[in-house]
């Protein structure tokens, strides 16, 4: 160990051992992402293999959902306090266990509560990456690998269907579990051997146990009522109970957070723009991401007629688009500022769900890859320049709590969105017309028009801040400090 650590310690000023942390570290939130999506190809066969409706089946993707982006900010508060290291090998753990049981599951009750105990590795990857990789690399060079991890993280949400499909077709639905095993131990054999310690520069105060649950009771019943509203109906008892209850906790939580010395979320980091504005703007974009995931598997089927076999490669362009492009949208944050490749990259995005609006019965598979890749451009441009505004917009030894903050607002964001997109879906034509080629080919033209507007909105955002960046560096060019918070 002695020498494990001398051979750290004559590394750790080397330009490339930040890679190497974060080579160490992608796996954890790649892993956690992908089994956000993964399970939803195997629905059918656990259908059959266990004898449960949907009304059960739907827990084993709701429940790690739900756990995740209740129990995020928590977990990254925790990370603040302690030291980072130990904290992210201790999810990848926890992870990699649940992942094994999950594969092991006996019955459809064991694999929702093995999902549950996933879920907790889960948070604690997603939570923790994006604030080691801040650390370790430098002001000025975070923009290339925070644009390699959001990229990995939302090609991992498109890669997750096809994955699944592909490892069902070969071995079992149990192999969607097991694949994460030997990525899990490389993790965390990788994370011992090159990871600093990383640990807080002030003593921790006591943390605030009743804002955490009161969080979680917010954020969970409120995530419970978008993602169910339409099975319950949104004008019934329940839904409207389930939104009550999450006002209630919502009141809560901010009256607490407001008051106690150590709140589990400083709400004082929502006065600074660009960490408010790059939040918003997040929030929107994961909604309009997930009209293509969710829509485009449905139309290439029910209208396209396209095998199955085809659909999951076709939809890869996106995520291929996204890996090579993450670079560029990292180098143009580090090197001109966050603002402008924010800006471009929702304009792009945009411009890619205006040619996916205009597919029809007769598209060809050139145009739907050029529209996926389009997307997947825009999203490369957009993803790593936001993070970076928010991650620099606090201080350093809140970007546990902030990294976690990003993937809570990335989850509900993709909530939301398959929410919109089945409203819009349904709202569109009758349910009888749904089920006809023509009725379905329509209905997805207007969910599609639904997410331009989106686009159009964050687009709107972007450039607000863009403007207020260029406001505030007039005033710092003529010798005033630039407001807190203001973004590069």
């Amino acid at each position: 160990m002695g020498a494990l650590r001398d051979w750290r310690h004559g590394v750790e000023q080397t330009t490339w051992y930040p890679w190497l942390v974060f080579a160490a570290v992608v796996n954890g939130p790649f892993m956690a992402n992908v089994d956000s999506s993964i399970v939803n190809v195997a629905l059918p066969v656990l259908e059959r293999q266990f004898d449960v409706g949907p009304s059960v089946l739907q827990w084993v993707i709701s429940a790690y959902v739900l756990m995740i982006t209740g129990i995020l900010p928590v977990v990254g508060n925790l990370s603040d306090r302690s030291n980072r290291k130990h904290i992210f090998i201790f999810g990848t753990v926890v992870f990699t266990l649940g992942s094994i049981l999950c594969a092991f599951s006996a019955s459809i009750d064991e694999l929702i509560a093995f999902r549950v105990i996933q879920s907790v590795g889960g948070a604690i990857l997603m939570g923790n990456s994006m604030s080691i990789v801040a650390y370790v690399f430098p002001a000025g060079r975070r923009g290339k690998p925070l644009g390699l991890i959001g990229s990995t993280i939302a090609a991992a949400t498109v890669v997750g269907p096809s994955l699944g499909g592909l490892l069902i077709s070969w071995f079992s639905w149990r192999a969607i579990f097991w694949v994460n095993v030997p990525v899990g131990c490389f993790s965390i054999v990788m994370s011992l051997i090159v990871m600093m310690d990383i640990t807080p520069r002030k003593e921790p105060k006591v943390f605030d146990y009743f804002g955490a649950v009161y969080f979680f009771a917010a954020v969970v019943s409120l995530l419970l009522m978008v993602s169910e509203g339409q099975t319950w109906g949104w004008g019934q008892p329940v839904t409207w109970l389930v939104f009550l209850c999450s006002v209630v906790f919502w009141v809560l939580f901010v009256r607490r957070e407001l008051r106690v010395e150590s709140p589990l979320i400083h709400l004082g980091l929502f006065k600074s723009t660009a960490f408010s504005l790059g939040n918003l703007s997040g929030y929107l974009f994961y909604i309009m991401m997930m009209f293509p995931s969710f829509i485009l598997p449905l139309y290439m089927r029910h209208v396209l007629n396209i095998p199955i076999a085809n659909i999951g490669l076709l939809l890869t362009p996106q995520a291929i688009s996204m890996i090579i492009f993450s670079p560029l949208g990292g180098w143009l944050a580090d090197k001109y500022g966050t603002t402008t490749p924010t800006v471009a990259g929702t304009a792009v995005a945009t411009t890619g769900l205006c040619l996916l609006m205009r597919l029809g019965p007769h598209s060809t598979y050139v145009y739907i890859i050029a529209a996926l890749a389009t997307f997947g451009l825009g999203m490369a441009l957009f993803t790593s320049p936001n993070n970076v505004s928010v991650l620099e917009s606090v201080p350093v030894e809140k970007t546990g709590l902030t990294g976690s903050l990003i993937a809570t607002v990335r989850n509900a964001g993709r909530v939301s969105g398959v929410a919109i997109a089945v409203l819009l879906l349904q709202v569109s034509v009758s349910a009888a017309q749904l089920q006809t080629s023509s009725g379905f080919d329509h209905a997805s033209s207007v969910a599609f028009a639904g997410a331009v507007v989106t686009g159009a909105v964050v687009t709107l955002v972007n450039l607000v801040r863009f403007w207020l960046h260029r406001s505030q560096t007039a005033l710092a060019s003529q010798g005033d400090v630039a407001a807190p918070g203001s973004e590069r």
